[in-house]
């Protein structure tokens, strides 16, 4: 069952973009995207957010006006039956034409810029994707009980590996029976992602070689998937005894994510693999011990980087022959939120940043083994949401 999100929850969320836009000077905030329309409003609906600098906003609905109405915590809501009504409508609202319009620049295709342009042809448009991203990385108590509840899903989901594994024969049965405990479990069957060109079903479910077949995943593993026209994930291979079998999937609990990986094997893994594998885990150890609060993000991964690189396990690491250079990523109401624990990264960890810890180690031509969990930022460290055993898991 959804949980309710309130409308104090959603007014907070408004007034801490309208301090940075006020800050940089921005009359308002004009926004598309589905994900952050909800974020802001409390709906998915085909609509655009109006955030003025300051007073309330407004959302002006292409469709569907009444599914907006019923879910919307935004108190004033208009039908926009063309976007060429949009000037119209915001002057209406705010008493003026605004001058400096911020914009999800990021994610805004090309053609609808241009009509922005057309439309307000004296206003300066700014991208705000930065100041969005940055209020949504902080996470409140509600937020947090709806990603612990995910966690624990994810957990649930885990339990049915071993004996799902008695009966199957290939990646692709498996994917089938754990997406159907999901999506019975409240799943929405996908997991919303801000990357272009980033495609996310639950995740991916692979063994031994095909889980250190590269492609174009944005993320440390790939998959043989089912073809060159989606070529990650779960395959029709069979699994054989003694493949790791990596299971990296997504829960989602109201829209809300956690992202948790194991491995399991019928029969007994070779020992590099095993070893990878613990080394793995103190990786995660050392950075959910140290990622607290005031923490610079990429001094996590350089120490990530040292223990790997002690291990002699470095050529590896993250991917192979092309590593990803990051050991951690946000998440939230989409898989690839801030902060990014990774090379560079400046961003200082606060109080309720959550985060998918992932380090892993790719084989080639053998399998991939590690880690992955989801936590908290706090003042003592990261605090830890999934529960499932860690160790290789040998039905």
């Amino acid at each position: 069952m959804a949980e309710i999100l309130k409308k104090e929850e959603v007014i907070n969320r408004v007034k801490k973009l309208q301090a940075k836009l006020k800050k940089k000077g921005i009359d308002g905030a004009l926004l598309a995207q589905k994900v952050d329309v909800y974020y802001f409003s409390g709906t998915d609906q085909n609509a655009h957010l109006w955030i003025p600098q300051e007073d309330a906003p407004l959302l002006m609905v292409r469709k569907d006006l009444g599914r907006a109405m019923e879910d919307s915590l935004i108190e004033e809501i208009i039908p926009l039956k063309s976007l060429s009504l949009l000037p119209m409508s915001i002057e209406r609202h705010s008493k003026k034409m605004p001058s400096k319009i911020g914009i999800e620049m990021d994610v805004l295709p090309t053609s609808l810029y241009m009509i922005y342009k057309r439309l307000f042809p004296d206003a300066e448009f700014v991208d705000i994707s930065p100041l969005i991203r940055s209020v949504r990385m902080i996470k409140s108590d509600f937020e947090i009980s709806l990603v612990s509840r995910a966690a624990r899903l994810a957990d649930q989901m885990m339990e049915q590996v071993p004996d799902l594994l008695k009966e199957v024969e290939t990646e692709t049965e498996l994917a089938i029976r754990l997406e159907s405990f999901y999506r019975s479990n409240g799943h929405p069957g996908f997991i919303r992602t801000r990357q272009f060109n980033m495609e996310c079903g639950y995740g991916h479910v692979m063994a031994g070689e095909n889980a250190a077949c590269p492609s174009s995943s944005p993320g440390p593993t790939g998959g043989r998937g089912m073809g060159p026209f989606y070529s990650q994930g779960a395959s029709t291979d069979r699994i054989r005894a003694g493949d790791p079998i990596l299971i990296d999937y997504t829960s989602n609990v109201s829209g809300y994510i956690s992202d948790q990986t194991r491995i399991f094997s019928i029969g007994r893994v070779e020992e590099k693999l095993m070893y990878a594998h613990q080394v793995m885990l103190e990786v995660q150890e050392a950075i959910s011990r140290q990622g607290r609060i005031g923490t610079r993000a990429g001094e996590l991964y350089e120490m990530a980087i040292e223990i790997v690189k002690k291990a002699g396990l470095l050529d590896g690491f993250m991917g192979y022959p092309e590593p990803v250079p990051f050991v951690g990523h946000g998440i939230g109401l989409e898989l690839d939120e801030l902060p990014i624990i990774g090379h560079n990264s400046n961003i200082i960890l606060e109080q309720g940043m959550v985060v998918a810890i992932e380090p892993k180690y790719v084989l080639p031509g053998r399998g991939v083994v590690g880690i992955e969990n989801t936590f908290v930022v706090t003042a003592t460290g990261m605090k830890k949401l999934n529960h499932f055993p860690e160790s290789i898991y040998i039905v």
